[in-house]
């Protein structure tokens, strides 16, 4: 299913071929355009050439320290910040959080958890067209804030915190159903009945709160694969 969307930019900085190469190819494939360069020289050539949304920096690079890199783009963007290391010392990670990092993982990183990580930090900066959007439907609004779901009309649904998270984990793949699996473990932590009975009901007094206030709800289920939101929606 091709994205429907590739607005938000990402710069990774990483100079393990393999692994720049994976990321590159994994995060693509959500929506997300990526570019992937190996050393904070070709990060720098990079920035000027697009509005990059999150840099997700490696640590040990060939020219530079990442940590550097971090705190240029702090000085210097409003980018959004991710590490990636292979050192788990507090200290590197304290210290990365002070170069302004949002994130700081260490090697080997979840891809899903990454994923999620991402989804969060442009949850905010993207408008979604989700697929099978019929011509002319409701234009839903998302205020993360407040925790609520609105129309245009006014009507408001007000969401639980994990309601809230479901949504936003909709919007981070514009144009694709979201996978159980996926859903799962960003919400429940595993993927098992007890998880599995537990998104199902989330899905059902969420729906049921949307038809309560009189609308169609916007949430479809691709039978065995997931969810995905079937109107137009953007966060504010």
């Amino acid at each position: 299913m091709t994205p429907a969307d590739n607005s938000i930019h990402i710069l990774l900085v990483e100079d393990d071929t393999d692994c720049r190469e994976g990321l590159v190819s994994y995060l693509t494939s959500f929506g997300f355009s990526v570019t992937g360069v190996g050393s904070c020289l070709e990060c720098y050539a990079a920035l000027p050439k697009s509005r990059f949304s999150v840099a997700i920096l490696d640590v040990t690079l060939p020219d530079q320290s990442g940590f550097v890199l971090a705190e240029y783009l702090r000085a210097n963007s409003s980018i959004k910040i991710i590490m990636l290391t292979a050192h788990d010392k507090v200290e590197d990670r304290v210290r990365g959080y002070t170069a302004g990092a949002y994130n700081y993982f260490v090697k080997p990183v979840e891809s899903l958890e990454l994923l999620a990580a991402v989804n969060s930090l442009v949850a905010g900066d993207r408008q979604v067209h989700p697929v099978n959007n019929p011509s002319g439907s409701e234009t839903w609004y998302l205020h993360r804030q407040n925790w609520q779901l609105k129309t245009g009309d006014g009507t408001t649904i007000q969401l639980t915190s994990l309601e809230l998270q479901f949504i936003e984990m909709l919007l981070g793949t514009v144009g694709h159903v979201v996978s159980r699996d996926f859903l799962l473990r960003s919400l429940y932590g595993r993927n098992d009945e007890h998880s599995g009975r537990a998104l199902d009901s989330l899905v059902r007094r969420l729906r049921a709160k949307i038809i309560a206030a009189g609308k169609s709800s916007p949430i479809k289920t691709a039978h065995a694969v997931g969810y995905c939101f079937s109107a137009s929606i953007t966060c504010v």
